[in-house]
């Protein structure tokens, strides 16, 4: 097979040369939180119980200009394209009634991963599509999966809309006659369940093949709604947090940080953690106001979930490997989700890589172990989620110059500080936000609007008045970004959605077969 690669900033030489004398290609754990507020870690809140995610912080690197996209499904599938929503087609969430997925003709990370010898194991939630059996995780480079298909459900009854959505692909390429509805799993937990099967996976590779590296997907269910935890999480915040929303919500995170930790344990249980690198990221900003609220914070960014303003578009990201990277601290330079694809193929050492579509993402392997600048020149936002209405698009560049056309998306405002008294500067940027907000939509016309993210990570004035020679540049680089994009994922000719069933029990699965 011809192999080569595409690469942003040249760097499979860089990577070749990195890894010339490595013992063994790194394991990779890949933690997704799910509506992952800005604010609801431990270092950036008190009200917060996150001892594992803050020593991810302090003994790794964090990403602090990091970037992912407004809602689930498009940062999904840019996590394991390495592909933009404006490229893949999926630029909104994916209802589970539509025949829609990410098209079948993007590889996966984990199919690029394969090739360089790792085993791949998907464990939570899926959110790309599953209207027929293709589109589910074992057909798409995963060679298990352990988890839902839809984008959300009960953290106990694991029902969306009454229907039953939790399942086991026990092999690859898992359809029909294997695929099984995890019926055994009514009443427990999701964060312990998926605990319980990574656990399961990690020791079983150690114990039947060590020598391989493994590549594992932990996509947790928290800490999107519905508004759930165990007691003993939700106990152990009654001092701390009046609020009960906000309280269950801090269980939540503190449950995941839990899960997170006790699978690093086993990880230097079997001897692995100390070769591997463990990711733990957000996929979208805190569902604040809109787009299903789930008590999160995005203090002090603007907006929330399905927004492109920073609170919808600006995430958490750490990475924990410090017998892999050397260096321990925060990573300045521009980071979007789009990035990881490459930046960890050449973490497991592939000195080249068989694409059939460009890369939008940007290799920083070689960035993060010496601690050098980003390549990257911008991060394009795209489109608010459907779910507010069409808004943006929105761009930002390496400087900090951020341009927003047609609004951000939903509300716009700001979420108060937990603890501190009500921001004065703030509360006034918020009557300004209204008075803007009726003003576009009274005119329905572009309406530029330009911020300095370096002084202003806020948004809270807006420049485009006083600095149209920056806005008219940005708007240049806007147009190319639109120029090349692709129509959305196409809606299949398939019959209406139906969910299967066993007996007088309603369950997900593929209805187009």
């Amino acid at each position: 097979m011809l192999r080569w690669a595409w690469s942003a900033s040249g760097s499979c030489a860089a990577c070749a040369y990195l890894w010339i004398g490595a013992a063994a290609k790194p394991h990779i754990i890949f933690h997704i939180i799910d509506d992952w507020g800005f604010h609801d870690i431990g270092f950036r809140s008190p009200e917060m119980q996150t001892p594992t995610l803050d020593r991810f912080h302090q003994q790794g690197i964090t990403l602090e200009h990091y970037y992912v996209l407004p809602t689930c499904s498009p940062s999904r599938a840019t996590f394991l394209t390495g592909r933009m929503p404006v490229h893949t087609g999926l630029h909104s969430k994916l209802p589970y009634h539509e025949a829609r997925g990410l098209p079948l003709d993007e590889v996966l990370l984990p199919s690029y991963l394969q090739e360089e010898g790792y085993r791949t194991h998907a464990v939570g939630k899926w959110h790309l599509g599953f209207h027929r059996s293709e589109y589910t995780p074992t057909f798409r480079g995963f060679e298990s999966f352990y988890g839902y298909y839809a984008g959300g459900q009960g953290y106990f009854t694991h029902q969306l809309d009454g229907i039953f959505d939790l399942h086991r692909q026990p092999q690859q390429n898992c359809g029909q006659n294997c695929s099984q509805v995890a019926w055994n799993a009514e009443g427990r937990y999701s964060t312990k369940l998926f605990t319980e099967e990574a656990i399961h996976i990690i020791r079983r590779h150690h114990r039947e093949e060590p020598e391989k590296p493994l590549f594992l997907w932990q996509a947790w269910q928290n800490v999107h709604a519905p508004i759930q935890a165990g007691k003993l999480f939700i106990h152990r915040l009654r001092d701390r947090i009046a609020d009960p929303t906000r309280r269950i919500h801090a269980a939540m995170v503190s449950a995941v940080d839990a899960a997170i930790g006790r699978i690093n344990d086993v990880l230097a249980e079997e001897g692995m953690l100390q070769n591997s690198i463990v990711i733990a990221t957000t996929d979208n900003g805190g569902a604040i106001h809109e787009c299903m609220p789930n008590g999160a914070s995005n203090y002090p960014l603007r907006g929330g979930k399905c927004s492109v303003w920073e609170g919808g578009t600006r995430g958490t990201a750490l990475i924990y490997a410090p017998s892999v990277l050397p260096y321990q601290g925060l990573f300045r330079g521009l980071f979007h989700a789009a990035d990881w694809l490459p930046t960890l193929l050449c973490a497991a050492g592939a000195k080249s890589y068989q694409v059939s579509k460009p890369l939008d993402g940007i290799n920083h392997w070689p960035a993060l172990q010496q601690n050098t600048s980003s390549t990257r020149k911008d991060v394009y936002y795209g489109t608010a989620d459907v779910v507010v209405g069409v808004h943006g698009p929105a761009l930002r560049d390496a400087a900090g110059w951020k341009l927003v056309l047609n609004g951000g998306g939903g509300h716009g405002d700001w979420t108060p500080h937990p603890v501190k008294p009500p921001s004065r500067r703030l509360e006034d940027a918020a009557r300004k936000a209204r008075g803007a907000s009726r003003y576009l939509t009274s005119k329905r016309k572009s309406y530029p609007q330009l911020f300095d993210l370096q002084g202003d990570p806020s948004e809270t004035t807006d420049l485009a008045r006083q600095r149209p020679d920056v806005a008219f540049k940005l708007r240049l680089r806007l147009r190319h970004w639109r120029a090349s994009g692709v129509n959305g994922a196409p809606l299949e000719d398939c019959p209406d959605f139906s969910p299967r069933r066993s007996g007088k029990r309603k369950w997900m699965g593929p209805w187009c077969e």
